[in-house]
C-alpha cells in the first residue's frame, strides 16, 4: 500500500507537466476548430449563390410553364372563335381581328403578366392558324442576370366535320304549360339562330340541318302515320251495345312504340316491325304537331317552335325514338329527299340529339317493352352506338326525369339541369356552341 501511495504521490509531483501537455493539445484543437469553422463559412458563402440561382431558375421555370399553358389555352380559344366566325361567313380580315382581339382580351383576363405579341394569323379555305411570342419577367433568376424568359406558342383549327344533322326533342306534356312552354320556345328560337348561319357561304347552305319532334302522351306521326304503322289513319271501332253491334268511325295519327326484335332499333318500319297505331281509346293522346324533318330553313323551324303547346302525359321514350328516326339514314327512304339523313359512316359528318323534359317518363302504349324510362334508356344505349352525341336538358325535372336524362347524355358535359328560363336559355346556347365545335378540330 505504501508503494502504491508513493507512486501516486510521485505521479502527482509530475502533474504540472501533464497539464501543460493537455493544455497544448486543447489549444491546438481550438485552433483547428476555428480554422474548420472558417473554411466551412467560406465554403458555405461560395455555395449560397449557385443554390440561389438553381432555386431561382426552378421557381421561374415553374411559373413559366404555368403561364405558357394559360397563354396556349387563350390562343386555342381565340382560334376556335375565329374559325367559328369564318365558318359563319366572316371575311379573312374579320377573322384575323377576331383571333387577335380575343387572344389579347383572354390573356388579360388571366392576369398572367405576360407580354405577348399580337397573333400572326394565317387563313386558307379550311384552316385557321395563329402564332405568338411571349415573354415573362423573372424573379429569383435575376441573381444570375437572367431578367426575362420567353417562349413561342402556336395552334391551328380545321373544319373537321363538314356537315351535321341535329334532332331537337321537346317535352310538351301538361306540366310544361304556362311559363315553362314560353321559356322553351324562347330558348329553342335562340338555338336555331345560333346554329343556322343567316347568310351561309355558297355551297354550305345545308351543312347544318335541324329536325324537331315533340312528344306528350303519345306521338303524332302526322303524314308518316300510314307508312310507319301499315294502317290507314281512318279506322272503325266495332262494339256491341244494347243488343246489337255498333260501329264508330275515327281518325288518328297518334302512334306508340313497336314491339318485337326491332323495338329498340332504328330499323325501317315494315311488316313485323311496324309501330303501334293508337287505338280508339288513345286516338287523341298526342298533340297536333307532327315531326319537322331535317331542314336548314330558319322559317320552317321557327314556325314549328311557335306551334309548341302543352298538354297530356309524358311518353319520353317516344321522343327519344323519333328524335333518332329523324336523323337515321335507315329512315331515308320515307323522308322527303332534302331531309334524308346523312349516312352514319360518311366522312366529315356528325349527328347530335338534344333531349329535353321537365318530368317523369310515365306513359307507354304497351307495357310489354317495359316502362317508358326503361325503354328510353335502351334506345339511348343503341343510338349512341351509332356515334350520335346526346345532349340532355332536365328543365326543373324531378329526380326520376333527371336520372334518365343524365343516363342518356353522352357525358357530364352534355347534361344540363336549368331551374329557370334564363338558365334554360343558357343551356341551349351552350349546346349550340358545343355542336358548332363538333365541326372544328384542333
Amino acid at each position: 500500500m505504501g508503494q502504491g501511495l508513493e507512486w501516486t504521490i510521485a505521479g502527482a509531483r509530475k502533474l504540472p507537466q501533464a497539464s501543460w501537455l493537455i493544455a497544448g493539445i486543447r489549444h491546438r484543437s481550438l485552433r483547428l476548430a476555428r480554422l474548420d469553422h472558417g473554411q466551412v463559412a467560406v465554403l458555405f458563402a461560395l455555395s449560397v449563390l449557385p443554390i440561389a440561382m438553381v432555386a431561382g431558375f426552378a421557381i421561374d421555370f415553374q411559373m413559366l410553364a404555368t403561364k405558357k399553358a394559360k397563354a396556349q389555352y387563350s390562343l386555342d380559344s381565340a382560334v376556335i372563335a375565329g374559325t367559328r366566325a369564318y365558318q359563319e361567313g366572316a371575311s379573312t380580315a374579320e377573322v384575323k381581328t377576331t383571333v387577335q382581339s380575343y387572344f389579347m382580351a383572354a390573356l388579360l383576363s388571366t392576369e398572367s403578366n405576360l407580354d405577348c405579341s399580337s397573333p400572326q394569323v394565317t387563313i386558307d379555305d379550311t384552316d385557321v392558324e395563329a402564332t405568338s411570342s411571349c415573354s415573362m419577367a423573372t424573379t429569383l433568376s435575376g441573381v444570375a442576370g437572367v431578367e426575362e424568359m420567353s417562349f413561342n406558342i402556336s395552334t391551328a383549327t380545321t373544319y373537321g366535320i363538314g356537315k351535321v344533322d341535329v334532332s331537337f326533342v321537346f317535352d310538351i306534356s301538361g306540366s310544361m304549360s304556362g311559363s315553362r312552354i314560353s321559356d322553351l320556345r324562347l330558348a329553342a328560337h335562340d338555338a336555331v339562330d345560333a346554329l343556322l348561319v343567316e347568310d351561309p357561304k355558297p355551297g354550305q347552305e345545308d351543312d347544318v340541318r335541324l329536325a324537331m319532334v315533340a312528344y306528350n302522351g303519345a306521338f303524332n306521326a302526322g303524314d308518316y302515320f300510314e307508312t310507319v304503322t301499315g294502317q290507314s289513319r281512318d279506322q272503325t271501332y266495332t262494339y256491341y251495345k244494347d243488343g246489337r253491334w255498333r260501329h264508330f268511325d275515327y281518325s288518328t295519327t297518334c302512334v306508340f312504340e313497336r314491339a318485337g326484335d326491332e323495338a329498340f332499333t332504328d330499323a325501317l318500319p315494315g311488316p313485323g316491325q311496324y309501330l303501334s297505331a293508337a287505338d280508339v281509346f288513345q286516338r287523341n293522346d298526342c298533340d297536333n304537331i307532327e315531326p319537322q324533318a331535317l331542314t336548314s330553313s330558319r322559317d320552317d323551324l321557327h314556325d314549328y317552335i311557335d306551334e309548341l303547346d302543352a298538354g297530356g302525359n309524358t311518353a319520353g321514350h317516344l321522343g327519344v325514338a323519333w328524335g333518332w328516326y329523324m336523323i337515321s339514314p335507315e329512315w331515308a327512304s320515307i323522308l322527303p329527299e332534302p331531309s334524308q339523313p346523312l349516312p352514319y359512316l360518311e366522312p366529315d359528318t356528325a349527328k347530335a340529339l338534344i333531349l329535353m323534359t321537365d318530368g317523369d317518363f310515365n306513359t307507354v302504349g304497351d307495357s310489354d317493352n317495359g316502362s317508358s324510362t326503361r325503354q328510353a334508356k335502351k334506345l339511348c344505349d343503341e343510338l349512341k352506338k351509332d356515334k350520335i352525341v346526346v345532349y340532355s336538358v332536365a328543365f326543373q325535372a324531378p329526380s326520376a326525369g333527371e336520372d334518365v336524362l343524365r343516363y342518356c347524355s353522352s357525358g357530364t358535359e352534355f347534361f344540363f339541369k336549368p331551374q329557370n328560363g334564363d338558365q334554360l336559355l343558357d343551356a341551349y346556347q351552350s349546346i349550340a356552341s358545343s355542336i358548332s365545335d363538333l365541326r372544328i378540330t384542333r
